[in-house]
């Protein structure tokens, strides 16, 4: 791995029709970089993470989310197991893709603790440093958090999500992900006067006692 991640392909991993899958290929490095003995995933979709480990091996990592097919398991107020030395996150960047709902990824109606139905956005960023803290609490000592997550234009403005979220832990790498195949680049825009977001951010979280 590097500091420029290109994964054009998202693998036989999860569901492919699952909106804003990452790439399976992405895990499955960071898996075999940091060769966890405790891997826990959070916001686990359409179960990307979930093929990744069992393909790899692990038999014992523990994938959450509100999805029923992952036990309707609520980050902001369910209690996470204690001691997982690797955790990955791909969180909702706020609204952009609407999971739970009529017509989105899961559910006859959208959740009250979906980040991603989450409308203003200082609220989504409340939310977001939450659950953070909660992972971060949840880790083991020296544990890590790998987090990935997108930068927003919305109405001609630009949010950058890892700004303005609060920071858990020291941060040992902090990796740019290039985007593929997203509805966006095959959208036409009437003014196009800005430069389009191209890239996430793949930030990794240290839990130390120094």
């Amino acid at each position: 791995m590097n500091s420029i991640l290109s994964y054009p392909s998202r693998g036989p991993y999860g569901n492919s029709h699952y909106r804003g899958n990452c790439s399976g290929y992405l895990i499955r490095d960071l898996l075999n970089y940091y060769r966890p003995k405790n891997f826990l995933e959070c916001f686990t979709g359409g179960g990307t993470g979930f093929d990744v480990a069992r393909e790899l091996g692990y038999t014992n990592s523990v994938h959450l989310d509100l999805n029923p097919r992952f036990g309707n398991f609520n980050l902001l107020t369910d209690e996470l197991p204690k001691g997982a030395d690797f955790v990955f996150s791909h969180p909702p960047y706020w609204d952009i893709v609407q999971y739970s709902g009529k017509n989105n990824m899961w559910g006859e109606a959208p959740h009250t603790d979906d980040l991603s139905h989450v409308r203003n956005y200082e609220e989504f960023i409340i939310k977001l440093d939450s659950i953070n803290k909660r992972i971060y609490e949840c880790m083991s000592e020296n544990g890590c958090h790998a987090i990935l997550i997108g930068d927003v234009r919305k109405r001609g403005k630009y949010y950058s999500i890892i700004k303005d979220m609060t920071w858990y832990g020291s941060l040992e790498a902090h990796l740019i992900k290039v985007q593929h195949n997203t509805r966006s680049q095959n959208k036409r825009y009437k003014n196009y006067n800005f430069i389009p977001i191209a890239h996430e951010h793949l930030l990794v979280f240290r839990k130390s006692s120094y």
